[in-house]
């Protein structure tokens, strides 16, 4: 099996992967990093990998806007399983001895340093901010934006220092203690989970006719119909026009009281655009 992730080694993602791969007890794995979120899907596409890996959803900062686009763009990428695991976010520098007082410069990803932000805040009041294209990703950039190392760290994953000469100052900076990421492993046809399966979601993009009114309201009124309550919903532009959304639902599944192939053919015949976009369960990791 060949499994792509949002790279480089280092990251979160890079760390929950590795997790998922154990304790799903996969055999013969690959794992290989990409450098972005365009870079994986089209991996997928083009028949590089098996299946991808890849944050979709933060507790504080809210879903990975690239990743809901590219599920609704890329034909055959559906969401296989999730997985929730707690974000500690650290403080790393080639400096040992600095203090949260003397930093000068911040380099991390922009959703880590939003997660950060009454830290640095209170801490770094005068640190000039960076962003990188990840959080592993940071520590290149000081040689690249010739920070001076004395007085620059990264925030990320601890683990930064298993593949850097970076030490950890100090960890669990993030503002909200609970910080949880979600992560996706997606594959190119849906998973069917056993009728039985408790904790089974399924999550489905569609669009209405822009401005009919009551449009949105006759897709939601087919979920009040089969009494199935939303864990989820939210919106993203559909790119072609001003106004024009896409609508992501997200919904628990029960196959012993609803026939799950009636209600997608009432839900896609209410609407303009639509896409299953997966079955899945969720899991609790800890890396």
């Amino acid at each position: 099996m060949r499994i792509g992730y949002l790279g480089p080694k280092g990251t979160f993602t890079h760390f929950a992967c590795q997790t998922a791969i154990k304790i799903g007890h996969w055999s013969g794995v690959s794992a290989n990093e990409y450098q972005s979120l365009d870079q994986l899907f089209d991996s997928l596409n083009d028949n590089d990998v098996d299946a991808i890996f890849t944050p979709i959803e933060n507790s504080i900062e809210g879903p990975v806007n690239r990743v809901l686009d590219a599920l609704t763009h890329t034909k055959d990428a559906f969401i296989d399983t999730v997985y929730n695991m707690p974000i500690n976010q650290s403080i790393l520098s080639f400096n040992p001895d600095i203090s949260p007082s003397e930093i000068s410069h911040i380099v991390s990803m922009p959703h880590a340093i939003a997660q950060c932000y009454a830290f640095i805040k209170s801490h770094c009041p005068n640190a000039t901010l960076h962003h990188a294209p990840s959080t592993a990703g940071s520590v290149p950039m000081i040689d690249a934006l010739n920070l001076p190392k004395s007085a620059t760290v990264v925030i990320g994953h601890q683990g930064i220092s298993e593949f850097f000469p970076i030490y950890v100052i100090e960890k669990n900076i993030q503002d909200q203690k609970q910080n949880t990421t979600q992560f996706s492993l997606i594959k190119r046809n849906v998973n069917t989970p056993a009728q039985k399966e408790l904790d089974a979601h399924c999550l489905l993009a569609f669009s209405t006719p822009k401005d009919a009114p009551g449009s949105l309201l006759n897709v939601l009124e087919i979920f009040q119909r089969h009494q199935i309550n939303l864990s989820k919903i939210l919106s993203r532009p559909e790119k072609s026009a001003m106004g024009s959304y896409i609508f992501f639902i997200e919904f628990p599944v029960n196959f012993d009281t609803l026939s799950m192939s009636d209600l997608l053919s009432q839900i896609e015949e209410k609407s303009l655009y639509f896409k299953h976009l997966g079955f899945y369960r969720s899991q609790i990791i800890h890396d």
